[in-house]
């Protein structure tokens, strides 16, 4: 691999051609594995010949590949390469695997060409062994692995099942929660009466029903529902290509992350701040509901209000607030709402003029006050996005108990929004005098300059390697997965 990034080097300078990089690597595979006989009887410490690293290390990139559905090229590329391990190639056989290794280097070329690199960066990850990167080919292996030794069926149940309960269907359950690695030990039946009827939902079952639920972003009741029998009835091979699709997505964002930055993962309800590499503040968020989503964009924090007034967008008065103000009159006036009519004008009425209204023509932008009852919170982050989406607080808190807090028109809440206002003030706020001034005072709205933008990431990635190498999976609440691919034509692939 030393040779490709040589190469990839030379050619964004303009100094080298795609000829001579052939040539290169040409020469590197006919060292590796030019006679079929000198490779047979080259060991090596492990028990494997040149060759067979060689293609190994084909093996595992071209398997992501595969896994992630980005060209029909890599699944009959690693079809192949699976027959060819640990056996002499013929003359054609090694010809072909030149060719694989050129194919799967155009291919990262091409991501880096994509993320706008200097040199390769996204290329790194894989030809450099990144350990990350071998934590997940682990992974996926083993999923691979569970695919080929298990059956799969879809389970049903109606009705939740909740400890205590009996049914058949516990039984099943439980051997797949053994082979994915959630239960020890395998269960077994205990009884006659368990064979007529079903196994017991015991507890060492619940135990484990309910690691999975955290693992999987549900709630962790032990309670047997939709959502938990959903993620049960994911193969090992689904799993595997969600995991690849997530991983690739996730390794050609990391380059272009800079020293310190805001991360919120929508499918995660989750944001981080990360300073050289470590996260140093981690929050629940609230995002935008399926039929309002937050976008995936990326950009820089600019400024923070604190006690921000709340001036409604109008679909929001349309769809949210002219409800609540037809079924109480008095909304507006309990909510510290100000109605100005288009010439600024503050306008007055009765509960039962602003319920008549409400059902008719509503020709009044609102502004929601600052105080405890703002939707903000105390806080705003502010950044340049064409969907007129920021970062904020809230004035319901207890909203962040749910696991599914896809709940917003579009904004995103942040249960830690104290800790992040303190940590902008103790970094970038420029006129820390004026914010400790007003730091008590929950009425006044003041904007605050920075003296540097903070770069903000939000993205959607629903399966990853977490710290303890367990990978986490959530819902698609959006139905995303399926358009956020690095699928390619097969033109990449034309070296010359």
């Amino acid at each position: 691999m030393v040779f490709v990034t040589r190469f990839a080097r030379c050619y964004l300078l303009g100094c080298c051609t795609f000829q001579w990089y052939l040539k290169a690597l040409l020469m590197v595979l006919t060292f590796v594995s030019s006679a079929p006989q000198a490779a047979e009887s080259t060991e090596l410490t492990h028990g494997y010949t040149e060759l067979d690293i060689s293609i190994t290390q084909l093996l595992d990139q071209t398997l992501l590949l595969d896994l992630a559905d980005v060209s029909p090229v890599f699944r009959a590329n690693y079809q192949k390469l699976s027959q060819w391990q640990h056996r002499p190639l013929s003359t054609d056989e090694q010809a072909e695997l030149l060719k694989m290794h050129q194919q799967l280097e155009r291919y990262w070329y091409y991501l880096d060409q994509q993320a706008e690199c200097v040199e390769p960066c996204i290329s790194k990850v894989f030809t450099q062994h990144d350990t990350h990167y071998r934590a997940v080919l682990f992974t996926l292996k083993q999923l691979m692995k569970l695919e080929n030794m298990t059956s799969w069926d879809t389970l049903t149940q109606e009705e939740k099942l909740t400890p205590g309960q009996q049914s058949p269907l516990i039984l099943p359950i439980a051997k797949r929660l053994f082979v994915l690695g959630f239960l020890p030990n395998e269960l077994t039946i205990e009884s006659a009466e368990e064979v007529s009827n079903g196994m017991i939902y015991r507890d060492e079952l619940v135990i484990a029903i309910k690691k999975f639920q955290q693992q999987h972003g549900l709630q962790a009741d032990g309670v047997i529902g939709k959502q938990t029998l959903f993620w049960l009835n994911q193969s090992p091979h689904t799993r595997a290509k969600l995991l690849a699709k997530n991983m690739l997505r996730q390794w050609i964002l990391t380059p272009q992350l800079p020293a310190r930055y805001l991360l919120v993962n929508i499918p995660a309800f989750e944001l981080q701040l990360v300073e050289e590499g470590k996260v140093t503040l981690q929050s629940k968020v609230i995002v935008g509901k399926a039929s309002r989503p937050t976008p995936l964009l990326k950009s820089q924090i600019s400024s923070v209000v604190m006690n921000p007034e709340w001036r409604v967008p109008r679909t929001i008065i349309q769809r949210d607030i002219l409800p609540h103000i037809r079924h109480d009159g008095h909304y507006l006036t309990e909510r510290e709402f100000d109605a100005y009519d288009y010439d600024g004008k503050r306008a007055e009425h009765s509960a039962e003029q602003w319920q008549a209204l409400a059902s008719s023509h509503f020709p009044y932008q609102l502004v929601q006050r600052p105080g405890p009852k703002n939707a903000l919170g105390r806080y705003k982050f502010h950044f340049d996005n064409s969907f007129s989406v920021y970062l904020h607080g809230t004035s319901e808190p207890s909203l962040f108990k749910k696991a599914n807090r896809a709940l917003s028109s579009g904004c995103i809440r942040v249960e830690k929004v104290e800790e992040l206002a303190r940590w902008f003030k103790s970094h970038l706020v420029n006129d820390q005098r004026l914010w400790d001034k007003l730091s008590s005072d929950i009425t006044q709205s003041q904007w605050f300059s920075l003296s540097d933008k903070l770069p903000i990431f939000i993205v959607y990635w629903t399966v990853w390697l977490d710290d303890a190498g367990e990978v986490q999976y959530r819902n698609d609440i959006y139905q995303q997965e399926s358009e956020l691919s690095y699928v390619v034509s097969a033109t990449i692939f034309n070296m010359l």
